[in-house]
């Protein structure tokens, strides 16, 4: 009997059809009175918006999920619910014939994702307003000293030598000191540039000057004044390939009310030819001298209030570097916008399309703060997903090894075990009401305990939301959790029963505060200003809802 072989199709279809039998073999069969959730999983990645939620009950009615009436048919039930953007506790209940309520419950992210290679655009927009500009008119003038430019011209002594009169008058002149008052330096932004304005009071020169004079040696004192000089520029910045660029255009210089007194010269040496000299070198060594300082001094000003860092945080090294995308002067100060890389190695543990991502407005910056701010949601949501894809709230805690305190254990009523923490979405923050809120999603906490009456091996979905505190304080910009709000799920339990008792019970039991408490604070450098620390700083969201502001004042 002849057999035909079996052509390529037939067998792709009959390994379907086996795969299609092996999969029916392998649906779970439900207790009367259980409801599963069986899409989307546990840590989904979806869109914000309409999702079908699907799932199989058993003897139940009333068949919802998130407050959405869902049909059962044979068993299986579908229907969309309403994802926003953040963590979304998916709950599908249903009732049995005692009229008790049974559920299932599953954590899941929902948003725009963006990827984690590319580097966060507009994370941090910055002004330096009228008080951080004083202050850095306030270093400048730390930075022009009478030794200064003692220093500077007593260097280029003889500042003044000549001969006249038929070689019958030789002259020359040192400059033994300057002396000045305080300097101020003031900062004016207007539309494109920087009106630099450096008053220097009270200017006196002490000049020794020497020579013959028709066969006659003679040497004197030489003063000259004037009550303040008084040099303008304006100052020009902008940002280029993520640095920096300052720039001052011409620089001008009055004296002003200056005067001299060469009465101890002798009368056939022409004073004015040595008072106009001297004067003239002194005013081009303020020039050089404003020009060679201002630049650089308002570069590593305005490079300072780059946060960049590199750190070790739970044996993993952060590297998070800033680059300046914009710079411009307004009528209020400068404006900075700072695009953001950060490196965490991955543990290798976890994988995701990307961080929640928003769409990033135009912020309002604070221009009356010293310092003003608003730092992007994006970039929190990118620290957060880096510390998750390294593996920082992985974690396992033992009484064995003393990582765990027996304390924690305590609600179960044993003293040895173990705590297992593995996330399986990233954290996350979002506005909710006007405030920032954390998100936790599907956070798996294993407990290994044997003796616990509720099973020696437990394995717990945590959900959590919480409130935001964001304050800056210290130079640094921390985020403070407050008191959560905790959705859990039991996924695992060696002790039997139904997952919502088992879930009941653990609510009571489980020290969440203590396991909270694991995580912490996270908080970062803010940007400050080259040499001053940061002495006050307050934080508020943005009307644009994607965005938190701050305020900072400066020592």
């Amino acid at each position: 009997m002849y057999t035909r072989p079996n052509s390529g199709w037939e067998m792709l279809f009959f390994a379907l059809f086996l795969g299609a039998c092996e999969s029916e073999q392998a649906v779970e069969e439900l207790r009367a009175g259980e409801i599963k959730l069986t899409s989307p999983e546990p840590g989904a990645f979806l869109a914000e918006g309409s999702t079908a939620a699907k799932g199989r009950a058993a003897a139940l009615t009333g068949v919802s999920v998130n407050g959405v009436e869902a049909e059962v048919d044979a068993g299986s039930f579908t229907t969309d619910v309403n994802l926003e953007r953040g963590v979304n506790v998916i709950e599908a209940l249903g009732t049995d014939g005692h009229g008790d309520i049974h559920y299932a419950r599953n954590g899941v992210l929902a948003g725009e994702f963006e990827a984690a290679e590319d580097e966060v655009a507009d994370a941090i927009h910055l002004r330096v307003n009228e008080g951080g500009l004083r202050k850095i008119g306030e270093l400048a003038a730390e930075g022009l000293q009478p030794a200064t430019l003692n220093s500077v011209l007593t260097a280029a002594n003889p500042v003044y030598s000549d001969t006249y009169a038929w070689d019958t008058v030789t002259i020359a002149a040192d400059v033994e000191s300057v002396s000045f008052d305080a300097a101020q330096f003031d900062f004016t932004p207007r539309d494109g540039a920087l009106a630099l304005e450096v008053e220097i009071p009270n200017l006196y020169v002490d000049i020794y000057a020497y020579g013959d004079a028709l066969g006659f040696g003679f040497d004197s004192d030489v003063a000259m004044w004037a009550s303040s000089a008084v040099l303008r520029a304006d100052v020009y910045a902008e940002a280029k390939r993520g640095r920096i660029a300052v720039e001052i255009g011409e620089v001008t210089v009055e004296l002003l009310d200056f005067g001299y007194d060469t009465t101890l010269l002798p009368g056939s040496v022409e004073d004015y030819l040595l008072v106009d000299t001297i004067r003239a070198t002194l005013e081009e060594m303020l020039v050089a001298k404003i020009q060679e300082m201002v630049p650089p001094l308002l570069d590593e000003t305005l490079s300072g209030l780059d946060p960049s860092y590199s750190t070790e945080l739970m044996g993993l090294t952060v590297e998070m570097a800033f680059s300046f995308a914009e710079l411009e002067i307004d009528d209020d100060g400068i404006a900075l916008i700072m695009d953001m890389e950060i490196n965490v190695p991955p543990s290798g543990i976890h994988s995701a399309p990307g961080y929640l991502g928003a769409k990033l407005g135009t912020p309002d910056v604070d221009t009356h703060a010293d310092l003003g701010g608003a730092v992007s949601d994006n970039l929190i949501n990118r620290m957060l997903y880096e510390a998750w894809q390294g593996g920082l709230l992985d974690m396992t805690l033992s009484t064995e090894d003393g990582s765990l305190s027996p304390l924690m254990l305590a609600p179960l009523k044993v003293t040895e075990g173990s705590i297992s923490v593995t996330a399986l979405l990233p954290p996350v923050v979002v506005e909710r009401d006007g405030q920032l809120q954390a998100q936790i999603g599907e956070l798996l906490v294993a407990i290994d305990a044997p003796g616990n009456a509720l099973g020696d091996h437990l394995l717990v979905s945590v959900n959590a939301f919480a409130p935001l505190e964001v304050f800056a304080a210290d130079g640094a910009l921390t985020l403070k959790l407050g008191t959560p709000d905790v959705v859990l799920m039991v996924r695992e339990s060696s002790a039997g029963g139904t997952d919502e008792s088992t879930t009941a019970l653990i609510e009571e039991v489980l020290p969440l505060d203590l396991l909270f408490s694991l995580i912490g604070d996270f908080s970062f450098p803010l940007p400050a200003l080259y040499g001053i620390e940061i002495d006050e700083g307050s934080a508020s969201r943005d009307a644009s809802g994607v965005y938190t502001a701050l305020e900072v004042s400066l020592n």
